[in-house]
């Protein structure tokens, strides 16, 4: 499913990041910047071990924050590291929304144009899927809501259950998003 939000269209992708061909990947993790999820093992299966080192020489970070560090051989332009979380294995919707704002408002102002994102938070902490989904869905959509260089944000998906979860949560947006004069949202 494709949403046009201003002049962005938030895409649901069923998919690895590491396979996209974007300006920018967006990698969730501690505010230590440590590779530890399937994302993580998926990136560094493409770009070697180094990115891993680089990301945690650019950390530690607070958490809610974002940082660019080297990407290797992936096909991006920028790997975003963003901090959803701290040692704790803690998180929230305030954590992850934090962080993904961070991230796209780098991604932005580095000028990207597109972006692949999974959901952030996922599991951790025993933060369900579900509302991990829903946060970082909520902040994309708050971030195209304002002026940004990103014009396609692929929001990854790694099921059919998180697939219909992103689909829904755009279906509902879309009764929200007030149609363009002359045209459609």
């Amino acid at each position: 499913m494709n949403i046009l939000v201003n002049e962005t269209h938030i895409i649901d992708l069923t998919g690895e990041m590491a396979k996209q061909h974007v300006d920018a990947y967006v990698h969730p993790t501690n505010n230590y910047l440590w590779f530890s999820s399937e994302v993580s093992e998926s990136l560094k299966r493409i770009a070697g071990e180094y990115i891993e080192t680089a990301a945690t020489n650019a950390g530690p970070i607070e958490v809610g924050q974002a940082v660019i560090a080297p990407h290797g051989r992936l096909k991006c332009r920028y790997l975003i590291h963003t901090a959803a979380w701290g040692q704790d294995m803690m998180t929230s919707e305030l954590k992850i929304r934090q962080a993904v704002t961070a991230a796209l408002d780098l991604a932005a102002a580095q000028g990207c144009v597109s972006l692949a994102i999974p959901a952030v938070g996922a599991n951790i902490g025993g933060f369900s899927m579900p509302n991990a989904v829903q946060a970082t869905f909520l902040a994309i959509l708050e971030h195209c809501q304002q002026r940004t260089s990103l014009r396609e944000i692929r929001f990854l998906t790694a099921d059919k259950i998180m697939e219909n979860l992103v689909e829904r949560l755009m279906q509902t947006a879309l009764l929200a998003i007030p149609p363009e004069p002359g045209g459609s949202a």
